[in-house]
């Protein structure tokens, strides 16, 4: 079970996270320097990203493990002045944390036109032959919902455009499964209210930090075609609008005040 810290809204939210999945550093330390980037903020001081670790609960000692296999595996560059550490998101990284900047910050995506589309039997990996501009969540071994732009598909494939989406309970559940409808709800239901945000600057760059990583490490997870399928009513939404609520209320990421 979650444990609540009364009157802590950083410490309670880390320990849902927690619960629903383990915080991993080194990709804790992706969002919050993504969203520093976001902001206009090039580079984080290892003294800032070791108050932030420490806040939320991990152990800062495992920082430079954590950074080494950032750096090993091309995603964070580093550069010394003196005794401190300064860590920004490399190009390449930078490159794509913009590739999915509208999905983690936009707004939510309205349903796209979805077809059912059936797979020759001799064609098993049928999905992988999708233009880029779709997305497909399969709901039994020979169909799949595809979803995005009109573009010809294979002459082959049996298609068809359902003329609403009223789904059968066994879609409707493979649907919720793939936009993980279940985990936008219990995200939404463990952010903190209004009234509990903190005035120190520590604290809000914490707690932004943490509303950022639950809902990136989330929605990147969930899939564009099931959501599209599902529509508007779809749990993601209402967790969209209450994450850029409180993104909006704490302000953007600025670490140079979080020390001062």
């Amino acid at each position: 079970m979650t444990q609540l810290h009364a009157g802590d809204p950083v410490a309670d939210l880390a320990s849902a996270l927690s619960e629903a999945s383990p915080l991993k550093l080194w990709s804790v330390i992706v969002s919050c320097l993504g969203d520093c980037a976001q902001a206009g903020q090039g580079e984080v001081s290892g003294l800032v990203l070791s108050a932030l670790v420490e806040r939320i609960g991990l152990q800062p000692q495992a920082m430079r493990v954590a950074l080494h296999r950032l750096k090993r595996d091309g995603w964070v560059d580093s550069r010394r002045e003196g005794r401190v550490g300064f860590h920004r998101l490399t190009d390449s990284a930078k490159a794509q944390t913009r590739a999915v900047a509208d999905r983690v910050y936009g707004d939510a995506a309205e349903g796209a036109p979805c077809r059912l589309v059936g797979f020759p039997p001799d064609a098993p990996d049928a999905l992988t032959l999708l233009p880029e501009a779709l997305s497909a969540v399969p709901i039994s071994r020979s169909f799949a919902l595809v979803c995005g732009a009109e573009v010809d598909l294979p002459e082959e494939w049996l298609v068809a455009v359902p003329e609403n989406r009223d789904w059968p309970a066994w879609v409707r559940a493979a649907l919720d499964e793939a936009a993980c409808e279940a985990e936008f709800a219990a995200l939404s239901a463990t952010l903190p209210g209004d009234d509990d945000l903190p005035n120190d600057p520590l604290d809000r760059f914490a707690l932004r930090v943490l509303v950022l990583h639950g809902w990136r490490r989330l929605v990147l997870r969930s899939n564009p075609a099931a959501e599209a399928a599902l529509g508007a009513g779809r749990a993601e939404v209402a967790c969209r609008a209450r994450v850029a609520d409180l993104l909006d209320a704490l302000g953007p990421a600025l670490p140079d005040q979080v020390l001062s």
